[in-house]
Order: C-alpha cells, then structure tokens, then sequence
C-alpha cells in the first residue's frame, strides 16, 4: 500500500514538473497550427526560408520533391519534383533554388516553381549554400571527400575542393569570404577561403562529436556545433579556439540548427524536442525545451517573423510548422 502511494506521489510530481516546464517554454516558443503538405509519410531533410518572397523550402527528401510554402498566408504553394531531395539554397541574383539529389543539383526557377535543369555530380549531393559575393553555390558530396563549387550563373561545376571526410552542414561569411563545414567523422570544422578555395585551418569540434549542426554569429564571430553528444560546442570563427561547452543533456541527435541574430537565440531540434538556447554569455543558456515529433532533425529561421519552423511525418502525413517566438 505505501509503494503504491509512493509511486503514486512520484508521478504526482512529475506530472506537476512537467507542467511548469511546459508554461515556461510557452513563454519563450509558442507553437502553431502544423500545415499538411501531403496525405502520405514521407520524411524530409534540410530547409531554408527566401526571405524576399517569403517562401519556406523543405527538401522533401521522401517524396521526392522540393516543398514550398507561402509565409504570407501560412499555406502550401507545391510540390516540385526533382528527386530524392537533401540540401536546398536560394540563388538571389540568377533567381534560381538549388536542391541536392542522388544524381546531382536540381535547378528550380525561382519565378515560375518549375524544374528548369539538373547539375550533374559524381556522387549525390547532401548540403549546400550560397555564396552572394562571388556567385558560387558550394555542394557537399554526401559520404564523400569534396566539396563541389558550382558556378550559379551558367549551371555548371567548375571545380571542388578536396576535404578529409564526409561533410555535413556549412555556414558561410560572405563579407569575410570564409566558408565553414563540417567534417563528420574527423570530429573537425574546416575553415575554407572561398577567393581562392584554398582550406585555411582544421579546428575541433570536441566536445560535439560527430558533428552536424553549425551555426554561424557573424558579430560575435562564434560557431555552435552541434552532433552525436550532449554538449553544443562554442568555437571562436576567427580562431578556432574553443569558447564555451552547452550540455543539452539526453537525445544527442542533432542535425540542422536555427540562428536567429537580432534575438541571440540558436533552436536545436534533437530526437523528439526542440531546444532554444541563448548564445549571449549567461550561465543558464538553455531557455526552453518544447517536445515535437520523433524523427524531427531540421529546422529553419524566418528573419521577417523570427519564427522557428520544422518539418516532420506523424500519424500517416506530413507537415511543416512554425514556432513563434517571445521578444526577449
């Protein structure tokens, strides 16, 4: 009988825990309504937002397809086939979107949404960026040892970049002409001069390991690293010295992050939960956990809104949703 009322006063408490974390994550992140995209499961992989049109792109990896979305009206505009979808980037001078697939980089017409020709790559193509500052699209080979350069304005792969392992996600300085990627199994970021493509420095990511997520303070001139480990890591992007460790405690899946810089805020999706950190120096910097779908590895950031969005498959369909965020 007393181990029945004691379980029962754990779960009491818990239950009552879990409460008030709830409310004190509504106070930072508000969720809103999920938009269906499709009637079927089919999981997605990296996103991006084209502020100007406002338009929210998700590499519908599953589904073979590029999903776009209206940020004016919160509503779907399509499905554009392209292929088995991974990384995607928006070209703002030859208005172009850039999506990687298994057999190269799907070019879509920015104005009219339709598929207008294919990149062709030795291997498949995994993420990508942008480059404004010299009209380059950079395309990592996934599982693979090169980062391809692609001249944006012809369509055409004009060279790549020997790196020591397979890449994962980048962040670039187009200002400083430095590029940033990820190398997953050496546990590094590479520091890549994108005047002469030329790799500058191998910093670690430990304590991340494996790392995926890479976030970008081009102020502050930090890196957030985020992989297969409980801890974010704080880089310095001039340096490379290690400034900071965040523990994020368990799941330790994390894939595409978000960085919001007016509101100093990075959102880390990671296996069922979506983690907000403040990334100004605070002894606490884990400001909310809100609990999202299993399986959820990508998020985006509108710098219109500061809405967070994810994209993700449950019960039979999928969906994209937004997350609004508190001033701080």
């Amino acid at each position: 009988m007393i181990a029945k009322q004691v379980t029962a006063l754990i779960l009491a408490l818990a239950a009552v825990s879990s409460a008030r974390a709830s409310a004190a994550a509504a106070k930072v992140l508000t969720p809103e309504a999920p938009i269906e995209v499709s009637a079927k499961a089919a999981r997605f992989d990296l996103m991006t937002v084209d502020a100007s049109q406002r338009r929210l792109l998700a590499a519908h990896s599953h589904a073979h397809t590029l999903t776009v979305v209206d940020l004016r009206k919160d509503a779907l505009i399509g499905e554009i086939p392209v292929g088995k979808s991974s990384g995607v980037a928006v070209d703002t001078i030859d208005n172009k979107y850039f999506v990687g697939t298994e057999h190269g980089v799907a070019v879509v017409d920015r104005r009219t949404l339709k598929k207008v020709g294919l990149i062709k790559t030795p291997g498949p193509a995994d993420a990508m960026i942008f480059d404004p500052a010299n009209d380059e699209l950079y395309v990592g080979h996934d599982d693979g040892k090169a980062l391809w350069i692609i001249d944006a304005h012809s369509n055409k792969r004009v060279g790549h970049i020997a790196i020591p392992g397979a890449p994962e996600l980048m962040a670039l300085d187009a200002n400083a002409h430095h590029l940033y990627l990820n190398i997953k199994p050496r546990n590094e970021v590479l520091e890549i001069d994108t005047t002469t493509h030329k790799i500058l420095h191998h910093w670690s990511t430990q304590p991340a390991n494996s790392p995926h997520g890479l976030a970008l303070d081009e102020d502050a001139q930090r890196l957030f690293v985020g992989g297969r480990s409980e801890k974010i890591a704080v880089l310095s992007a001039a340096t490379g010295a290690p400034e900071q460790s965040i523990t994020i405690g368990r799941g330790n899946h994390i894939d595409q992050m978000a960085y919001d810089p007016q509101y100093h805020r990075l959102y880390c999706p990671d296996h069922g939960r979506l983690i907000v950190i403040d990334t100004q120096p605070t002894s606490k910097p884990v400001l909310a956990t809100l609990e999202i779908p299993k399986g959820t590895h990508s998020a985006t950031f509108d710098p219109v809104t500061h809405k967070v969005w994810i994209a993700y498959v449950r019960h039979g369909h999928s969906y994209v949703q937004s997350f609004k965020p508190a001033m701080p």
